[in-house]
């Protein structure tokens, strides 16, 4: 288990869920963090979103997260926000601007306040280095934990990086229901930190869909508390190294997240080649991986090929149909926009019972490539999201 220097961790249950589970969680910083941060673009933005937004380029102390309730299109939503980060902020004997928040759970219902703030000093007694706890405190629906790390050397020296997320159902590009923490020892520079973030989200939470709706509460974090022997990683030196790492912890996670898609049996990588531009890659990945036709048919384990074609020619991307090629599990689906002499209908039905699929799909137009990820859309995903609030 690899140990962040400089962060404790905390979770507990404080009387917000319904169900007593872990509710509260807590990451705390022995000297000021260097932060960085990305936003969801849902218009409609939590108070959570907004403090941290507003705070996550000071020096951060502490992180506290609400699960359970969103705490958003509620009367009073950002006063009850300000309230938690203010209390907790008061006990520590810190500025409010160097606490961040994080709220994730049912949007419209009222927070209870007093159960979250009488249950912040038995959250501190709590803080210790293992992080299980707090993983545990910041999921809703998830059905497990979702924790990556790795340690690499770089700039002369070993660094750690923990990555913790939560998230399964409600996920799309820019960022949908999930949270996201990363914590790092490495001593870096903000501005390198702030580009490593940015890069490492684009491929991967940005690269992913559950179902394409978005939510209104969430981020990625990342934080470094700089108690590595490194020397220090600036835009010149180091930070390739250390964006290739962070590109790596996030990707897993990303995947992790798609998994655990609400009653998703199948995880499902689509890879586009040869696009004209970055840009038509993606929006093609997007159509395709938020087609419930597609998803649909990967759950049922149909070769209907005809609807990954489909969902190619209305993603608003100028292409040429006879240059397309597609293969599925490796094997040869569609030659020129037509169905492959090769194709082995039966076969390729039995490959589509694996929990992990690939989806290959080459315009033959460009040089362009990126990656994206999604799940199939089950009986149960309807189920759970049907009767989330009750």
């Amino acid at each position: 288990m690899i140990k962040i220097k400089g962060v404790k961790f905390a979770g507990i249950y404080c009387g917000v869920k319904k169900n007593k589970k872990k509710d509260l969680a807590l990451a705390f910083f022995e000297k000021p963090a260097l932060a960085s941060g990305v936003f969801t673009k849902n218009r409609v933005k939590a108070p959570s979103v907004i403090l941290t937004r507003q705070r996550i380029n000071n020096p951060i102390k502490a992180l506290i997260v609400v699960s359970g309730n969103a705490c958003v299109c509620v009367k009073g939503d950002y006063e009850d926000a300000k309230i938690v980060t203010k209390y907790l902020a008061n006990f520590l004997n810190v500025q409010d601007k160097n606490v961040v928040h994080s709220a994730t759970g049912v949007i419209g219902v009222k927070l209870p306040v007093d159960r979250v703030i009488n249950s912040i000093p038995q959250l501190i007694k709590a803080l210790k280095d293992e992080y299980e706890d707090f993983a545990e405190a910041i999921t809703t629906t998830d059905a497990y934990k979702k924790v990556e790390n790795l340690s690499v050397s770089i700039n002369g020296g070993r660094i750690n990086i923990l990555g913790i997320a939560k998230g399964a159902g409600m996920i799309a590009p820019d960022l949908a229901t999930m949270l996201v923490y990363i914590f790092t020892d490495a001593k870096i520079e903000k501005k390198a930190l702030d580009k490593a973030l940015k890069e490492a989200v684009e491929s991967s939470f940005n690269s992913m869909s559950v179902d394409g709706d978005t939510s209104t509460n969430d981020m990625v974090l990342l934080f470094s508390t700089g108690m590595a022997e490194n020397k220090i990683i600036t835009l010149r030196e180091g930070l390739d190294k250390f964006i290739e790492a962070l590109k790596k912890i996030c990707i897993m996670l990303a995947k992790k997240i798609v998994k655990d898609g609400e009653g998703a049996t199948k995880l499902i990588e689509i890879v586009i080649k040869n696009a004209k531009n970055i840009g038509d890659a993606k929006k093609i990945a997007r159509t395709i991986a938020n087609s419930p036709l597609v998803k649909t048919a990967f759950f049922g384990c149909d070769p209907n090929w005809g609807r990954i074609m489909a969902a190619i020619g209305r993603a608003g991307v100028s292409i040429i149909k006879e240059k397309i090629d597609i293969n599925i599990q490796r094997m040869p689906v569609v030659r020129g926009g037509v169905e492959a002499e090769e194709f082995d209908e039966t076969a390729l039905k039995k490959e589509l019972s694996n929990n992990e699929i690939m989806v290959e799909i080459d315009l033959h137009s460009g040089k362009a490539t990126t990656t994206f990820y999604t799940s199939d859309l089950t009986l149960d995903y309807v189920k759970l999201n049907s009767s989330y609030r009750t």
